[in-house]
């Protein structure tokens, strides 16, 4: 038995050593080209740059939040706004009686449209009250053709639903509206 647990413990220690010289610094792949063909130069994709002719905002903000129960009696919400297209928002459905809350980020889509879900867990939501919300990133954290329009810091918005976001962060939007999910 003691023999056979040093041969266990020498034949470990063999494979241990034999593998480190194995375990050498991989190799960077480099791209291969033959003297009669240039290889082709790959730009960097660049950020968009606003376009110049973008006007910023000048009609109050508004947003429309509608839900509706699925057959699993989850949720799914969709909305409608004027804010631009590429607005990045988080819609966010609270429980008011728990205060237990489920939240998804998308962005504004053409003609304004969004739609998220669903919302709840997997066995659905519980009959009460819930808060929708619609509240947009900062202005500095959008994308470029988004802030030619609503400005880096938000200041071209305007509405009932304008905020000053924390920590200086400019103007966001921020909006709620309530919804009941009925008894089963």
């Amino acid at each position: 038995m003691e023999a056979r647990r040093r041969l266990t413990w020498a034949g470990a220690l063999f494979l241990t050593l034999s593998m480190a010289g194995c375990g050498g610094e991989a190799e960077e792949a480099t791209p291969t080209q033959s003297p009669a063909e240039p290889m082709e130069e790959v730009a960097e994709p660049e950020e968009t740059a606003p376009d110049e002719g973008m006007a910023p905002l000048a009609e109050p903000v508004w947003v429309e939040l509608d839900a509706e129960v699925r057959p699993d009696r989850r949720l799914s919400v969709s909305g409608e706004t004027n804010l631009p297209e590429g607005t990045q928002v988080l819609i966010v459905v609270v429980r008011d009686a728990s205060g237990v809350s489920w939240r998804y980020r998308t962005q504004v889509g053409e003609v304004g449209r969004f739609e998220v879900g669903p919302f709840g867990s997997g066995s659905g939501l519980a009959a009460g009250n819930y808060t929708l919300r619609l509240e947009m990133s900062p202005g500095n954290l959008q994308p470029a053709s988004v802030q030619a329009i609503i400005g880096t810091q938000g200041e071209h918005l305007k509405g009932d639903w304008v905020r000053q976001g924390g920590h200086g962060l400019g103007q966001v939007i921020e909006y709620r509206t309530t919804y009941q999910v009925g008894h089963r």
